[in-house]
């Protein structure tokens, strides 16, 4: 649910928050917390120069199913506390979207209070209106009915940091979690200051930040954010939230951005210490890490973000955001070095079958793992995403990534630095699958929004899109000559169309349900299919299907060895051979005829991605199990000759769902169920 602003008890709803009263300082204008005696920026009294605000002030008296502003449907109330109130609603006139609508109501206010509450109510809006980030809420209206100002945006389901650290309390959080929220939450406050002019958030606290059940971060409540001003000393009122907000920001100075960094840092030290800044603001007793439990230097940073002189902070959120990175990536290998193999099976030495064994004589491999070695351990982890990660693509000179997912965004990276290059935006819902031109030019993406976009891959703007597709587009490849792609997806089809006007080609309708991957042959004749009716179909792509002629052995074969969905295939490079995996945990390899070469059984969950490696020598598959650290949450790299076992890499600690090789084979690249993206040595 969308959280209240300004909150600081949690009601009975899971996700709600009540908006709290304070005390602001008539004399600086800080907020206070109810029970302060005193400003604890100015040091004034507060009981003989400020008028509380009213707790029991007239707001929050919509009701179920009422109306509002002719448009939206009251659903229930989800917070509220002096200042106002947060609704759920529907709204009738766009699509019965969800919403959620902040009301403030002016009852009980004095004329200071009404000033400023409206100011920021309006500002809030405002700057939301002139924003586009998937770590952000969308705003879609603002007006002022019976006396009450009303702003409505995304409904957001989930909690607050600071409801998620309460229950965490018991327990310190994990490094790679502080990590992993703190170089997010620097992607997206980075977006707020590299606008121009920038806006400084001024109040970034984790009751000001809501985390999805499946992982997503927002920044929500605007209401004291600003923008930065050249030429200013100081700012026209002193907001903030105590422990939080550093000293510039009660009127000692202008905000700049560095002012977000040192509530960042307050943040970070709340998550690794379990001590609130509120208790004692602008003291943070020194984080003393092991170095067992921590990267080294990460302690000494943290405080570094804290210090009260502005000036000896780190000087841009994107320092702040680099500095995490290198800790995460540092850190990662030091686990991966430290991991020691997973003995799962006895060695079997066994010999492949021949290769004209027909479908239905299953033969086996269990794989010989003892002696498998952990290789390689993690060479660079990549933050840049806000959400999970579900496609990863390696550019056709080796020279760049590119990985997308949930956040909606396409993200291209160097490998040799790590550096961003740029993000493609334009999905409006999560990106399921990547392929590069093979000219690495121009790189394809499919969304659950049921379209493909094509994007330059220099500059990340788009080129076109297609939109043939009725339902999620799950899987897109191109072809080896750059002049055609495939797409497929939950509408049970696969479609070829022009790669330089997206003019369609035809379509195939020969699955029966989902179609969840897709792979064309070497020389680009044919493609084969897989599909939740269990089946994988190769068919030619050179002449739409009812115009096959039979004399052509790969006229639709349907290959039906699996005995669960098949969620990914790949055509070995010299398109002599195909491989499958599926959600009946096995990896199969067949020949192009539908004869079947072996069965790889070394995963013990369900396989979601697969990869042949360059030369054709082995095959790089992930699985996962669907909980965290699950024992089957690796990609396994495997001899595509002897069937055997060469090394499990655990790095990811959620199930696997894409991997990809290097061009030279050297490494590979491989995301799970988070929003982080792992490199790692192959060899």
């Amino acid at each position: 649910m969308f959280a209240a602003p300004g909150s600081a008890d949690a009601s009975k709803g899971a996700g709600c928050m009540v908006i709290s009263s304070h005390f602001y300082c008539a004399t600086c204008g800080t907020d206070n917390p109810p029970q302060a005696a005193f400003c604890f920026a100015c040091g004034k009294p507060l009981q003989a120069s400020t008028v509380k605000a009213n707790p029991n002030s007239y707001t929050g008296l919509l009701v179920a199913n009422s109306l509002l502003h002719g448009r939206y449907c009251i659903f229930s109330q989800v917070g509220k506390g002096g200042f106002g109130a947060v609704y759920k609603a529907e709204d009738s006139l766009l699509g019965n979207r969800l919403v959620a609508i902040k009301e403030m109501s002016q009852s009980g206010l004095s004329p200071h209070e009404v000033a400023t509450a409206t100011d920021a109510f309006k500002r809030e809006a405002l700057l939301l209106a002139s924003l586009s980030h998937p770590g952000l809420p969308h705003i879609y209206d603002q007006f002022f009915e019976d006396g009450h100002w009303y702003l409505v945006m995304d409904f957001i389901e989930g909690e607050t940091f600071d409801e998620y650290l309460h229950k965490a309390a018991a327990r310190r959080l994990l490094v790679e979690e502080v990590l992993d929220i703190g170089i997010r939450l620097c992607t997206v406050i980075d977006y707020l200051h590299t606008r121009q002019p920038p806006i400084i958030f001024r109040d970034l606290k984790p009751a000001n930040i809501m985390l999805t059940p499946d992982g997503q971060i927002y920044l929500i409540d605007f209401g004291i954010a600003r923008h930065f001003k050249p030429g200013q000393t100081r700012d026209t009122m002193a907001f903030g939230s105590p422990g939080y907000a550093p000293p510039e920001q009660y009127g000692k100075a202008q905000t700049t951005p560095r002012a977000d960094i040192y509530s960042l840092g307050a943040t970070l030290h709340q998550m690794l210490t379990n001590s609130d800044p509120s208790d004692m603001p602008f003291r943070f007793a020194p984080i003393h890490l092991s170095p067992q439990l921590a990267p080294t230097g990460l302690d000494r940073f943290i405080m570094q973000m804290l210090d009260l002189d502005e000036s000896r902070r780190p000087a841009s959120m994107s320092v702040v955001r680099q500095e995490l990175q290198r800790f995460a990536g540092d850190w990662a290998a030091r686990r991966a070095h430290s991991l020691q193999p997973r003995v799962l099976y006895a060695r079997q030495s066994r010999r492949l079958p021949s290769t004209n064994i027909q479908t239905k004589q299953l033969t086996s491999f269990s794989p010989p793992v003892v002696g498998a070695t952990q290789l390689g351990g993690t060479i660079y982890t990549y933050h840049g995403h806000s959400d999970r990660v579900r496609a990863v693509a390696w550019s056709p000179d080796g020279s760049r990534i590119a990985s997308a997912g949930a956040d909606q965004t396409v993200q291209i990276w160097d490998i040799i630095t790590g550096n961003h290059i740029c993000t493609c935006l334009g999905h409006a819902d999560a990106v399921s699958a990547l392929a590069w031109s093979p000219d690495g030019r121009r790189i394809a993406s499919a969304s659950n929004d049921k379209t493909v976009q094509v994007w330059d891959a220099d500059n990340g703007k788009k080129i076109f899109a297609y939109s043939s597709h009725s339902d999620w587009v799950n899987a897109v490849a191109w072809s080896p000559d750059g002049k055609r792609i495939a797409s497929a997806g939950i509408d049970k089809t696969v479609r070829i169309w022009d790669a330089t006007s997206a003019r369609h080609i035809y379509t195939y309708r020969g699955h029966s349900d989902w179609v969840r991957g897709i792979a064309w042959s070497s020389d680009g004749s044919h493609i084969a299919s897989a599909s939740d009716d269990q089946a994988v179909h190769v068919w030619d792509a050179e002449r739409p299907p009812g115009m096959l002629q039979l004399r052509n052995p790969l006229a639709v074969n349907a290959y039906r060895g699996h005995s669960d969905r098949v969620n990914a295939v790949a055509w070995s490079p010299d398109g002599k051979r195909i491989a499958s995996a599926s959600h009946d945990q096995t990896v199969q390899l067949w020949d192009a005829s539908r004869n079947l070469i072996y069965t790889y059984r070394g995963h013990l969950s369900a396989v979601f991605a697969l990869a042949w490696s360059p030369d054709g020598k082995r095959i790089a598959s992930g699985s996962g199990d669907g909980n965290t650290d699950g024992v089957d949450n690796c990609v396994r790299v495997w001899d595509t000759t002897t069937g055997d076992t060469i090394y499990i890499y655990h790095g990811d600690r959620e199930a696997v769902h894409t991997v990809a090789w290097s061009p030279d084979g050297t490494r590979l690249v491989s995301a799970s169920r988070g929003s982080t993206v792992q490199v790692w040595q192959a060899i």
